[in-house]
């Protein structure tokens, strides 16, 4: 009994040496950058150009990074979520604001468009098919 206890204990000591000599040590930047770069490659895209000359598609992470961008400096209503159509239909998206208290709902939501809208059209030359605002919040 205690010769095979004492061959497990070899066995297991064996393995744990083996492994420790083939452990690969892995950069946590490098595989950050990396999984940056891959999920980015996942991101669904969408046609925001479609002439003779062929399309243009953006990814979503595009798209959010405009929008972000659009309502960086707007007090009345913050960004807490963004949602997109499924690719390969007109571009529709639904943004979810934090209005801030004492605005008109309506009037900030007006406002999110129009930012949104212009962003869009000065950055990919077209605006999307619509802007649906959904309010999660009020702000102080």
């Amino acid at each position: 009994m205690r010769t095979e206890a004492f061959r497990a204990d070899q066995l297991r000591d064996d393995t744990v040496a083996e492994h420790a000599q083939t452990k690969v040590v892995v950069d946590p930047l490098k595989l950050e950058s990396a999984w940056r770069s891959y999920s980015a490659d996942l991101s669904p895209r969408h046609c925001v150009a479609n002439d003779d000359g062929g399309q243009v598609e953006v990814r979503e992470t595009v798209l959010a990074t405009i929008v972000r961008n659009s309502l960086a400096d707007c007090e009345d209503g913050r960004l807490n979520r963004i949602r997109f159509s499924v690719p390969h239909t007109p571009l529709r998206l639904r943004i979810g604001l934090s209005v801030a208290r004492g605005i008109p709902i309506p009037d900030c939501a007006e406002r999110v468009r129009y930012r949104i809208s212009m962003a869009m059209t000065r950055e990919l030359g077209g605006r999307p098919e619509a802007i649906d605002i959904f309010v999660e919040d009020i702000h102080v």
